[in-house]
């Protein structure tokens, strides 16, 4: 990552000798970011919370502090995300969000200057983590949340350079160069990296293709196996507008999925 983007992140990334929990997402760009970040910190970071964006789910009480991976918490919690979750730069944001459209000052207002690559990306590109090996571990990890997409359209291709290049990732133009759309989409049809984690009886289930992945993206990709409990549901929305929103001290995650639509969970009061 360059130094202008990374010197304006939260000092709290780089508390990797520190225990803490890490709250996991429903997809794989989720699973996977904080499989690395368990990698990363030698499991001094570890999962203990699931949050499906309709329930949050624990495995043991800790005490000890959580991290957010791939969700647009709002408050102040830290978080890894990728999202817009800004309407204007009036707007209030959650300063413990490490998002490089936050560092970048991308908004509703200028959404199509946006990152729109996965979170597993930004995380590689903080931590320095050099891309995988293999073509066809780089083209995976261009799968993961269509991080491949802006390429292939004339509205979004330069921006979309100039985020690789941001994150030390150029070379990735190369791949894409490569190759076409659909032969992105069919290895996400291959490795299943549409499936989402999911919540049965207490323990976590997926279809996503992990060993596989594993074999190729340069760091061990898994589920893990304890069980989890239900701590608290919440009521998950999206719509047109702004008008209407829930109280902001309400809201669980926000994010502006396109320039017209928002997605948000909160807390429900029934």
């Amino acid at each position: 990552m360059k130094k202008e983007y990374k010197d304006k992140c939260p000092s709290w990334a780089q508390d990797t000798m520190l225990e803490h929990c890490l709250i996991l997402g429903d997809d794989s760009d989720s699973l996977l970011s904080c499989n690395l970040l368990e990698y990363i910190t030698g499991g001094m970071w570890r999962i203990n919370w699931f949050y499906d964006f309709e329930t949050i789910y624990c495995h043991k009480k800790t005490g000890l502090p959580s991290i957010g991976v791939d969700m647009a918490f709002i408050k102040n919690i830290k978080t890894f995300d990728n999202h817009v979750s800004r309407m204007n730069k009036r707007s209030d944001y959650n300063k413990q969000c490490l998002n490089p459209n936050l560092l970048a000052g991308v908004t509703l207002s200028n959404y199509t200057q946006k990152y729109a690559m996965s979170t597993l990306l930004l995380i590689m590109s903080y931590y320095d983590v050099p891309l995988p090996k293999s073509q066809l571990g780089k083209e995976l990890l261009l799968c993961i949340d269509v991080a491949f997409k802006g390429h292939y359209y004339d509205m979004f291709k330069n921006i979309h350079h100039e985020w690789l290049d941001r994150l030390g990732y150029a070379e990735l133009i190369d791949v894409l160069n490569e190759r076409n759309p659909q032969y992105f989409y069919n290895l996400i049809t291959s490795y299943h990296l549409n499936d989402k984690v999911y919540i049965q009886d207490g323990q976590l289930h997926t279809d996503i293709d992990l060993n596989a992945i594993s074999r190729h993206i340069g760091f061990p990709v898994w589920l893990p196996n304890d069980t989890f409990n239900k701590v608290q549901r919440f009521k998950r929305c999206g719509q047109s507008s702004c008008d209407d929103l829930p109280p902001r001290e309400d809201i669980i995650s926000l994010a502006y999925t396109s320039k017209k639509y928002i997605s948000y969970t909160y807390a429900r009061r029934d």
